[in-house]
Protein backbone atom coordinates (compact mmCIF):
# COMPACT_ATOMS: atom_id res chain seq x y z
CA UNK A 1 0.00 0.00 0.00
CA UNK A 2 1.70 3.13 -1.27
CA UNK A 3 0.75 6.65 -0.13
CA UNK A 4 1.95 10.20 -0.72
CA UNK A 5 2.80 12.81 1.91
CA UNK A 6 1.24 15.87 0.24
CA UNK A 7 -0.95 16.90 -2.69
CA UNK A 8 -1.75 20.04 -4.66
CA UNK A 9 -5.26 21.53 -4.29
CA UNK A 10 -8.08 19.49 -5.84
CA UNK A 11 -5.84 16.46 -6.25
CA UNK A 12 -6.31 12.84 -5.27
CA UNK A 13 -4.03 9.84 -4.82
CA UNK A 14 -4.79 6.12 -4.64
CA UNK A 15 -2.07 3.55 -4.06
CA UNK A 16 0.43 6.32 -4.68
CA UNK A 17 -0.99 7.31 -8.09
CA UNK A 18 -1.76 11.06 -8.20
CA UNK A 19 -4.52 12.50 -10.37
CA UNK A 20 -6.31 15.85 -10.56
CA UNK A 21 -5.16 19.38 -9.86
CA UNK A 22 -3.73 22.10 -12.07
CA UNK A 23 -1.87 21.03 -15.23
CA UNK A 24 -2.87 17.39 -14.74
CA UNK A 25 -4.13 15.32 -17.67
CA UNK A 26 -6.71 13.99 -15.19
CA UNK A 27 -9.32 16.70 -14.56
CA UNK A 28 -11.80 15.98 -11.76
CA UNK A 29 -15.24 16.97 -13.05
CA UNK A 30 -17.18 15.99 -9.93
CA UNK A 31 -16.88 14.03 -6.69
CA UNK A 32 -20.17 12.86 -5.21
CA UNK A 33 -20.48 11.39 -1.72
CA UNK A 34 -17.19 12.59 -0.22
CA UNK A 35 -18.34 15.81 1.45
CA UNK A 36 -21.76 14.41 2.33
CA UNK A 37 -23.24 12.60 5.30
CA UNK A 38 -23.46 8.89 4.45
CA UNK A 39 -26.87 7.25 4.59
CA UNK A 40 -28.08 6.34 8.06
CA UNK A 41 -29.07 3.05 9.66
CA UNK A 42 -31.76 4.00 12.16
CA UNK A 43 -33.26 2.08 15.05
CA UNK A 44 -36.53 3.99 15.37
CA UNK A 45 -39.64 1.92 16.14
CA UNK A 46 -43.23 2.61 15.10
CA UNK A 47 -45.60 3.61 17.90
CA UNK A 48 -48.34 1.23 16.80
CA UNK A 49 -51.68 3.03 16.96
CA UNK A 50 -50.05 6.36 17.86
CA UNK A 51 -48.46 9.03 15.73
CA UNK A 52 -44.70 9.16 15.35
CA UNK A 53 -42.00 6.74 16.36
CA UNK A 54 -40.00 5.73 19.39
CA UNK A 55 -36.64 7.35 18.75
CA UNK A 56 -33.70 4.95 18.54
CA UNK A 57 -30.02 5.38 17.73
CA UNK A 58 -28.69 6.44 14.34
CA UNK A 59 -25.60 4.84 12.79
CA UNK A 60 -23.64 5.72 9.65
CA UNK A 61 -23.72 3.26 6.78
CA UNK A 62 -20.72 2.74 4.50
CA UNK A 63 -19.73 5.71 2.36
CA UNK A 64 -19.89 5.55 -1.45
CA UNK A 65 -17.80 8.05 -3.42
CA UNK A 66 -18.44 8.49 -7.17
CA UNK A 67 -15.76 10.36 -9.08
CA UNK A 68 -16.08 11.61 -12.66
CA UNK A 69 -12.75 12.28 -14.37
CA UNK A 70 -11.88 13.71 -17.75
CA UNK A 71 -8.64 12.31 -19.17
CA UNK A 72 -6.65 14.22 -21.80
CA UNK A 73 -3.20 14.10 -23.33
CA UNK A 74 -0.38 15.36 -21.16
CA UNK A 75 2.88 14.40 -19.47
CA UNK A 76 4.15 13.47 -22.94
CA UNK A 77 1.44 10.83 -23.38
CA UNK A 78 -1.77 10.53 -25.38
CA UNK A 79 -5.16 10.59 -23.67
CA UNK A 80 -5.53 6.85 -24.25
CA UNK A 81 -2.11 6.16 -22.67
CA UNK A 82 -3.00 8.30 -19.65
CA UNK A 83 -6.33 6.49 -19.35
CA UNK A 84 -4.52 3.15 -19.34
CA UNK A 85 -2.33 4.35 -16.46
CA UNK A 86 -5.40 5.48 -14.50
CA UNK A 87 -7.12 2.14 -15.11
CA UNK A 88 -4.06 0.27 -13.85
CA UNK A 89 -3.97 2.40 -10.67
CA UNK A 90 -7.70 2.16 -9.91
CA UNK A 91 -8.13 -1.59 -10.07
CA UNK A 92 -11.17 -3.11 -8.32
CA UNK A 93 -10.23 -5.27 -5.35
CA UNK A 94 -12.20 -8.06 -3.72
CA UNK A 95 -11.58 -7.09 -0.10
CA UNK A 96 -9.72 -4.69 2.11
CA UNK A 97 -9.16 -0.99 1.52
CA UNK A 98 -6.46 1.49 0.57
CA UNK A 99 -6.27 5.17 1.51
CA UNK A 100 -7.92 7.46 -1.05
CA UNK A 101 -5.99 10.64 -0.23
CA UNK A 102 -7.17 14.11 -1.18
CA UNK A 103 -6.44 17.83 -0.88
CA UNK A 104 -9.60 19.72 -1.81
CA UNK A 105 -8.28 23.27 -1.47
CA UNK A 106 -5.36 25.17 0.01
CA UNK A 107 -7.56 25.94 3.02
CA UNK A 108 -8.54 22.30 3.67
CA UNK A 109 -6.53 19.71 5.56
CA UNK A 110 -4.73 16.92 3.73
CA UNK A 111 -7.10 14.00 4.32
CA UNK A 112 -7.94 10.41 3.37
CA UNK A 113 -10.75 7.88 3.42
CA UNK A 114 -10.19 4.11 3.39
CA UNK A 115 -11.71 2.79 0.17
CA UNK A 116 -11.66 0.22 -2.57
CA UNK A 117 -12.77 0.53 -6.19
CA UNK A 118 -16.07 -1.19 -6.93
CA UNK A 119 -17.01 0.15 -10.34
CA UNK A 120 -15.18 1.66 -13.32
CA UNK A 121 -16.56 2.82 -16.65
CA UNK A 122 -15.69 5.13 -19.55
CA UNK A 123 -17.91 6.71 -22.17
CA UNK A 124 -16.93 5.61 -25.69
CA UNK A 125 -17.91 8.40 -28.09
CA UNK A 126 -16.16 10.65 -30.64
CA UNK A 127 -14.44 12.52 -27.79
CA UNK A 128 -12.88 9.23 -26.69
CA UNK A 129 -11.26 8.88 -30.11
CA UNK A 130 -10.18 12.52 -30.29
CA UNK A 131 -8.46 12.47 -26.89
CA UNK A 132 -11.02 13.65 -24.36
CA UNK A 133 -12.07 10.61 -22.35
CA UNK A 134 -14.71 10.77 -19.61
CA UNK A 135 -14.46 8.02 -17.00
CA UNK A 136 -16.30 7.32 -13.76
CA UNK A 137 -15.10 5.39 -10.72
CA UNK A 138 -17.02 4.26 -7.66
CA UNK A 139 -15.18 3.88 -4.35
CA UNK A 140 -16.72 1.87 -1.51
CA UNK A 141 -15.71 2.95 2.01
CA UNK A 142 -16.81 0.46 4.70
CA UNK A 143 -15.57 2.93 7.33
CA UNK A 144 -17.63 6.05 6.49
CA UNK A 145 -15.26 8.42 8.30
CA UNK A 146 -12.60 10.43 6.53
CA UNK A 147 -9.52 11.50 8.44
CA UNK A 148 -6.77 14.09 8.61
CA UNK A 149 -3.59 12.51 7.27
CA UNK A 150 -1.43 13.75 10.16
CA UNK A 151 -1.14 11.25 13.01
CA UNK A 152 -1.59 12.72 16.49
CA UNK A 153 0.46 11.03 19.23
CA UNK A 154 0.45 11.37 23.02
CA UNK A 155 2.54 9.52 25.58
CA UNK A 156 1.65 8.87 29.20
CA UNK A 157 2.51 7.18 32.46
CA UNK A 158 0.26 5.24 34.83
CA UNK A 159 -1.84 7.69 36.83
CA UNK A 160 -1.97 5.44 39.90
CA UNK A 161 -0.08 2.31 40.82
CA UNK A 162 -1.21 0.40 43.89
CA UNK A 163 0.94 -2.15 45.70
CA UNK A 164 4.47 -2.12 47.02
CA UNK A 165 7.03 0.46 45.95
CA UNK A 166 9.38 -0.85 43.33
CA UNK A 167 12.11 0.29 40.99
CA UNK A 168 10.47 1.61 37.84
CA UNK A 169 12.42 3.90 35.51
CA UNK A 170 10.47 6.79 33.97
CA UNK A 171 12.14 8.75 31.16
CA UNK A 172 11.52 12.49 31.13
CA UNK A 173 10.43 12.38 27.51
CA UNK A 174 9.69 9.79 24.88
CA UNK A 175 9.50 10.18 21.14
CA UNK A 176 9.66 13.95 21.39
CA UNK A 177 6.51 14.26 23.54
CA UNK A 178 6.28 14.89 27.26
CA UNK A 179 4.87 12.08 29.35
CA UNK A 180 2.14 12.85 31.84
CA UNK A 181 -0.30 10.84 33.93
CA UNK A 182 -3.63 11.42 32.20
CA UNK A 183 -3.51 11.80 28.42
CA UNK A 184 -5.53 14.49 26.65
CA UNK A 185 -6.77 13.23 23.29
CA UNK A 186 -8.03 16.18 21.26
CA UNK A 187 -10.19 15.12 18.31
CA UNK A 188 -10.59 18.23 16.14
CA UNK A 189 -12.94 16.41 13.78
CA UNK A 190 -16.73 16.16 13.69
CA UNK A 191 -17.27 12.53 14.66
CA UNK A 192 -15.83 9.89 16.99
CA UNK A 193 -12.34 8.61 16.20
CA UNK A 194 -10.89 5.35 17.52
CA UNK A 195 -7.23 5.59 18.54
CA UNK A 196 -4.56 2.91 18.42
CA UNK A 197 -3.24 2.11 21.89
CA UNK A 198 0.10 0.64 22.95
CA UNK A 199 0.89 -0.41 26.54
CA UNK A 200 4.48 -1.33 27.36
CA UNK A 201 5.04 -3.35 30.54
CA UNK A 202 5.78 -3.98 33.26
CA UNK A 203 2.41 -3.54 34.96
CA UNK A 204 0.00 -5.94 36.65
CA UNK A 205 -3.71 -6.00 35.75
CA UNK A 206 -3.59 -2.80 33.68
CA UNK A 207 -6.74 -0.75 33.28
CA UNK A 208 -6.91 1.55 30.25
CA UNK A 209 -9.87 3.89 30.29
CA UNK A 210 -11.50 7.19 29.44
CA UNK A 211 -12.74 9.59 32.10
CA UNK A 212 -14.72 11.34 29.36
CA UNK A 213 -16.61 8.21 28.28
CA UNK A 214 -16.68 6.71 31.80
CA UNK A 215 -15.53 3.39 30.34
CA UNK A 216 -12.45 1.20 30.61
CA UNK A 217 -10.74 -1.96 29.38
CA UNK A 218 -9.65 -4.14 32.29
CA UNK A 219 -6.93 -6.77 31.73
CA UNK A 220 -6.31 -9.84 33.87
CA UNK A 221 -2.61 -10.20 33.16
CA UNK A 222 0.79 -9.38 34.62
CA UNK A 223 2.87 -7.68 31.94
CA UNK A 224 6.62 -8.24 31.96
CA UNK A 225 9.00 -5.50 30.88
CA UNK A 226 9.20 -7.16 27.45
CA UNK A 227 5.40 -7.38 26.99
CA UNK A 228 3.48 -5.08 24.63
CA UNK A 229 -0.31 -4.90 24.45
CA UNK A 230 -1.72 -3.30 21.27
CA UNK A 231 -5.37 -2.21 21.19
CA UNK A 232 -7.44 -1.16 18.17
CA UNK A 233 -10.48 0.64 19.61
CA UNK A 234 -12.33 0.71 16.28
CA UNK A 235 -12.15 -2.98 15.42
CA UNK A 236 -12.03 -4.09 19.06
CA UNK A 237 -8.87 -6.15 18.62
CA UNK A 238 -6.21 -6.85 21.24
CA UNK A 239 -2.73 -8.20 20.57
CA UNK A 240 -0.17 -9.34 23.13
CA UNK A 241 3.30 -9.30 21.57
CA UNK A 242 1.63 -9.51 18.14
CA UNK A 243 -0.70 -12.41 18.96
CA UNK A 244 -4.51 -12.24 19.45
CA UNK A 245 -5.33 -11.83 23.14
CA UNK A 246 -8.98 -10.83 23.61
CA UNK A 247 -9.12 -13.47 26.36
CA UNK A 248 -7.13 -11.13 28.64
CA UNK A 249 -10.14 -8.78 28.93
CA UNK A 250 -12.29 -8.84 32.04
CA UNK A 251 -16.06 -9.13 31.64
CA UNK A 252 -16.45 -5.70 33.24
CA UNK A 253 -14.70 -4.01 30.31
CA UNK A 254 -16.42 -1.44 28.07
CA UNK A 255 -15.15 -0.21 24.70
CA UNK A 256 -15.00 3.50 23.86
CA UNK A 257 -13.61 6.04 21.41
CA UNK A 258 -12.62 9.69 21.34
CA UNK A 259 -15.57 11.99 20.67
CA UNK A 260 -15.11 15.42 19.04
CA UNK A 261 -13.30 17.76 21.41
CA UNK A 262 -11.03 16.86 24.31
CA UNK A 263 -11.01 13.36 25.84
CA UNK A 264 -9.07 12.29 28.93
CA UNK A 265 -7.55 8.80 28.79
CA UNK A 266 -5.67 7.06 31.61
CA UNK A 267 -3.75 3.92 32.58
CA UNK A 268 -3.71 2.39 36.05
CA UNK A 269 -2.46 -0.91 37.42
CA UNK A 270 -0.82 -2.77 40.27
CA UNK A 271 2.91 -2.92 40.95
CA UNK A 272 4.78 -6.05 41.86
CA UNK A 273 7.54 -6.17 44.47
CA UNK A 274 10.58 -6.47 42.24
CA UNK A 275 9.62 -5.40 38.74
CA UNK A 276 12.15 -3.23 36.91
CA UNK A 277 11.35 -1.56 33.62
CA UNK A 278 9.60 1.28 31.81
CA UNK A 279 5.80 1.40 31.90
CA UNK A 280 4.52 3.46 28.97
CA UNK A 281 1.18 4.29 27.38
CA UNK A 282 1.05 5.54 23.77
CA UNK A 283 -2.12 6.82 22.11
CA UNK A 284 -2.22 7.57 18.37
CA UNK A 285 -5.23 8.95 16.50
CA UNK A 286 -6.44 10.90 13.47
CA UNK A 287 -9.06 13.64 13.58
CA UNK A 288 -12.22 12.08 12.10
CA UNK A 289 -15.06 13.56 10.04
CA UNK A 290 -18.38 12.32 8.69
Amino acid sequence: MSTVTSLNPYSFAFNGFVFGGASSPYQILSVDGLKALPSLRVQDSDRGYQDGTISGRDFLNARTVIMTIQIMSGNGLSAQANYNLLQAALQPQQSGTSPLQFQLSAGDNFQYVNARVRRAMATVDPDYTYGRITAQYEFYCPDPRYYDYTTQTAFGLPTAITGRTYNRIYPLSYGGGSQTGNINVLNNGSTTTYPQITINGPITNPVFGSFTANAALVFNYTMKSTDVISINLQYKTILLNGNPARNLLSGTSSWFGATPGNNTFYLTGTAGSSIIGVTQLTVQWHNAYA
